[in-house]
């Protein structure tokens, strides 16, 4: 998204700084070092949850998924399934501008 110059504004958040790290030494592309963006290392759930009101024009979220099954065939949540709430949603929906768009990247198991 930072090829487009009507970009001025960019929050990154992600939990692990390891992460971000591991991507800093091995990847050549610096998004972070681009004065647009300003990363925050930080839990989304509650970035969005206090974001203010209509103001994002994207949102954009790549997260880990929400679940799995063990071996027994039970359900386990994991920490990122906060990030699939109806809380969540509605968090990211009210920080939305009216006419914004909210991307959501998921496996194809959740379809």
């Amino acid at each position: 998204m930072l090829k487009h110059n009507s970009v001025t504004h960019v929050d990154h958040v992600d939990l692990d700084e390891v992460v971000i790290q591991a991507c800093m030494e091995h990847f050549s592309m610096r998004p972070w070092e681009d004065d647009r963006v300003n990363l925050h290392i930080a839990d989304g759930a509650k970035f969005l949850k206090e974001a203010p009101d209509e103001f994002y024009d994207v949102i954009i979220q790549d997260s880990s998924d929400p679940d799995y099954v063990d071996e027994n065939g039970n359900t386990v949540l994991l920490p990122a399934s906060v990030l699939f709430s109806i809380e969540h949603f509605a968090n990211a929906y009210r920080a939305l501008k009216k006419d914004g768009i909210f991307s959501l990247e998921v496996s194809a198991q959740y379809l």
